[in-house]
């Protein structure tokens, strides 16, 4: 099989529990035929293997390993189980973007996150489609918690506490999958330099001296994570902040160029309508109802 795809998921929004199980298959039962189902399959195999294929895409789960079923794809028995398997199975809803590549990227959330004040930022949880569990036993402990959790008659009092237990699984999942790689590790401190930085003069210069990287590393670093370099990314990170300033406060147009690191207004103006296709003013009464 070629190189294991990593699932690179947006949050927000975030992913949702929505049923699971533990199940047994003795000698010679398989996995039922699936097609079309609308969320995510996770697959934990304590014991045994289990045999599918997605798509044309073929995978044997063995003792100790966990494979991602993606949404809306075919998925089915490749053959029947060689010999006793048990394994969780969990069922996640999801509405979000997310892409299955050979390497782990950034997303942008569609969700509007607020930037004036106290705020989130958006992540990006990176999960390898099929792996070796490094610590299953406490995976496997974090799954019992959470099927137990449903138990009851209150189930909606639990509402929230399994969904705790869900995104400490995920993250925990994702901890033991992906490590992150030195390029990663750059770019996202690249990322988030700009973002404590943004309204001063940056060049790939200052970057440079900064980091202590050639310029040249430093773009194909941006660009295998972000695809874009650093200073495109600046560009784009101003003009968004500038965005946001137009809607949420009553600033000049010089002022809100100034804050958000442009030369003049007249410039801030010219790269505003060339991404927006719409002037500064014109985008605040849009946005204001005036």
């Amino acid at each position: 099989m070629s190189t294991i795809p990593i699932l690179s998921m947006i949050i927000p929004p975030f992913p949702t529990f929505i049923e699971g199980n533990f199940t047994t298959y003795a000698t010679g039962q398989q996995h039922p035929n699936r097609n079309n189902l609308p969320y995510f399959n996770l697959l934990f195999v304590v014991k045994g293997r289990l045999f599918l294929t997605e798509g044309t895409t073929e995978y044997e789960i063995n003792k100790g390993e966990m494979l991602v079923l993606s949404p809306f794809l075919h998925h089915f028995s490749t053959k029947p189980c060689t010999e006793d398997t048990d394994f969780y199975w969990l069922h996640f809803h999801y509405d979000g973007h997310w892409e299955a590549l050979d390497r782990p990227i950034q997303l942008n959330s569609e969700v509007s996150m607020p930037d004036l004040h106290y705020h989130n930022e958006d992540y990006t949880l990176h999960l390898k489609k099929h792996q070796n569990l490094s610590d299953s036993k406490f995976i496997y402990a974090l799954l019992d918690r959470l099927l137990l959790g449903t138990l009851g008659e209150k189930k909606s009092i639990v509402f929230w506490d399994n969904q705790k237990r869900f995104s400490q699984l995920l993250k925990s999942l994702e901890e033991q999958s992906y490590s992150k790689t030195n390029v990663i590790d750059l770019a996202e401190n690249i990322e988030l330099y700009i973002k404590q930085n943004y309204a001063k003069e940056i060049t790939n210069t200052t970057l440079s001296k900064h980091f202590h990287f050639h310029e040249n590393y430093l773009v194909r670093s941006m660009k295998q994570v972000f695809q874009c370099t650093p200073l495109e990314y600046l560009a784009n990170y101003r003009l968004d902040k500038a965005a946001s300033y137009l809607i949420k406060t009553n600033q000049s147009m010089t002022d809100i160029s100034m804050k958000c690191g442009f030369s003049n207004s007249a410039y801030f103006s010219l790269c505003f309508k060339k991404k927006y296709a719409i002037s500064p003013l014109n985008y605040r009464r849009a946005h204001s109802g005036k």
